[in-house]
């Protein structure tokens, strides 16, 4: 089989024969075709340093003219008959916090087609259309906004413009090959959007803030109850997640009708509320969702800012709380490839998932803001300011904070380092009682670890009594999940954590307080914010959107029993026992 090199991304095999551009994009490969491969645009151009491709089209020949003598081909209509070495432009993003992104086939939602109005029909809509379905794309109607686009700027001989269709729908006319889709995971402390470029795959920016939710509670309970008991609770709920989306794309600076896709994921509480509908049904037995299928629905009936005719979508819901956003986790680790595995997202309604054999089980656990630096003395979110690392030794302290400069305060992985470092200094017991110490100081009749005196950092005993409860929810669920699967610790073969704050983690201090079991830290994998990255994959691959519907249908969510004895011996801190 042939062989294609890309410089600067690897190499992998194709059949003789194929199409380049498909190639490159089943084997992840960023590259943009606004056309969807029609050789229209462009855009797909790449850069031949050696071997054997097809002879160039007709249609290369006039997009690329002497392009062509230098080596230039478009992907889309050059197919590989042997050996090949190509270059393939790489484009400028924005800076992308560390998630993990697995390659994927894209399947462009959307097609970026330039068009001209050259034929006598009755109507400036049945000439685009018509011209449209002559190129070979795939149109049956056009959207009010359209049609308004054609009114200004479209004539019969006039400039060219460049068609926005999406599943057969002409919903836009522009001046350029400039088309997005907004990823979206809504948490229930703090929501994050990233914006991709819909012709490549790429990521050009991506935003993080907290959910204004917030203010009507810090917990999926209290956002129940308000819906559940306010008059307009919902749609109070609904506006303040709305205003958090927009700011975000505000922040990330792209005129907002260009945004022509937004994928959602999050718990289900937050997916309910998204949409408007009233999550009250998950807030007594049986914990159940008035749905669990992906819903759709237009921009500008969300109130989102974005493009009124994009189409919003939300991945699927697995069931009781459990939502879109393990889903996401699950698209994001490649987890059904794996034969024994524990997943774990760690966040202020946490879930965990196990995997043996084709059997594979997940519940949710009320772990609580604090892991996202809530409730806490000094918490933050893991930004620029808050500490991420820590390291406690007889001669003082030292640590890392996100971005460098001065310490604002802690972040969840650097709380864990503390705890861990502590427990190995025997200023912590098992218990979580802080003993006297080098940096421990007495204020106010309590004890406090002093981090940084002279900003006022601390780890307060109140701290660390918040961060035992949300330790014990996570470890109390998953040893739950791996009793009932009967696995044991040592025959997991990998252990992913997701989520932004897992993915600062120190593996061992994490075994060493007790959230992981202790295995070889070889097995285990940070993927950040698997719950973005699935909604990124949902949006761009058709095969990732049949996995996800896929693993809705098979994943079983359980409910683990909360026993009081049971729960308070999980707050002990320390390595595991196991189940």
């Amino acid at each position: 089989m042939p062989r294609v090199l890309v410089r600067g991304v690897g190499e992998f095999e194709v059949e003789r024969g194929a199409n380049l551009l498909e190639a490159l994009r089943k084997f992840g490969v960023p590259i943009a075709a606004g056309c969807g491969g029609h050789g229209l645009c462009g855009m797909c151009r790449v850069r031949v340093v050696a071997g054997e491709l097809s002879p160039p089209t007709r249609r290369e020949a006039a997009l690329l003219s002497g392009l062509l003598e230098r080596g230039w081909r478009l992907a889309c209509q050059a197919t590989v008959m042997g050996d090949v070495e190509v270059e393939v432009p790489v484009r400028r993003t924005a800076g992308v916090k560390h998630r993990l992104r697995p390659s994927i086939s894209i399947s462009a939602p959307l097609f970026l087609v330039p068009v001209k109005i050259v034929e006598d029909t009755p109507s400036v809509e049945e000439a685009l259309i018509s011209g449209l379905r002559r190129l070979g794309v795939d149109v049956r109607t056009s959207s009010i906004r359209a049609l308004a686009a054609m009114a200004v700027n479209a004539s019969r001989g006039g400039t060219e413009k460049v068609a926005v269709v999406m599943d057969g729908e002409l919903v836009d006319l522009i001046d350029d090959y400039r088309g997005f889709g907004l990823a979206v995971d809504i948490g229930t402390t703090s929501v994050a959007a990233s914006l991709v470029d819909l012709a490549s795959g790429s990521i050009v920016g991506e935003e993080v803030s907290l959910n204004a939710q917030l203010k009507f509670g810090g917990d999926i309970i209290a956002r129940i109850q308000y819906a559940a008991t306010r008059v307009n609770g919902v749609r109070e709920l609904q506006e303040a997640v709305m205003g958090t989306i927009n700011s975000l794309v505000e922040r990330l600076k792209v005129p907002h009708e260009r945004i022509y896709r937004v994928v959602v994921a999050g718990n289900s509480v937050m997916l309910h509320l998204f949409y408007g509908v009233n999550p009250r049904t998950l807030g007594s037995l049986p914990f159940e969702p008035v749905f669990r299928r992906s819903l759709s629905a237009r921009g500008a009936e969300l109130g989102l800012r974005v493009n009124p005719q994009a189409l919003v979508e939300s991945l699927p819901i697995l069931g009781g709380y459990v939502g879109g956003d393990v889903v996401g986790d699950m698209l994001a680790s490649r987890i059904l490839e794996y034969g024994t595995v524990m997943m774990i997202d760690v966040g202020t309604n946490g879930e965990v998932v196990v995997k043996k054999g084709d059997k594979l089980v997940a519940a949710s656990t009320p772990a609580g803001p604090a892991f996202e630096g809530v409730g806490l003395s000094h918490g933050m979110m893991a930004v620029e300011g808050a500490v991420e690392r820590v390291k406690v030794g007889w001669g003082g302290v030292e640590y890392r904070v996100i971005g460098g400069g001065e310490p604002q305060g802690i972040c969840g992985s650097g709380y864990i380092d503390l705890l861990a470092e502590l427990l190995r200094m025997g200023l912590l017991s098992e218990s979580g009682r802080m003993m006297r110490g080098p940096q421990v100081r007495e204020k106010e009749g309590v004890l406090e670890f002093v981090l940084d005196e002279e900003r006022g950092v601390t780890l307060t005993q109140l701290d660390v009594r918040k961060l035992q409860l949300a330790i014990a929810a996570v470890k109390m669920t998953e040893k739950y999940l791996l009793k009932l699967l009967k696995v044991r610790v040592e025959e997991l073969e990998k252990v992913i954590v997701a989520g932004d704050f897992g993915y600062h983690l120190d593996p061992s201090n994490a075994m060493e307080v007790g959230l992981l079991p202790k295995v070889d830290e070889s097995l285990v994998e940070f993927i950040g914010n698997g719950s973005l990255t699935g909604a990124e994959m949902y949006m761009l691959s058709r095969e990732a959107r049949d996995e996800a519907l896929r693993l809705a249908d098979v994943c079983e969510v359980v409910e683990v029993p909360r026993h009081d004895r049971a729960f308070i011996e999980e707050l002990k801190l320390g390595r595991w026992r196991e189940p």
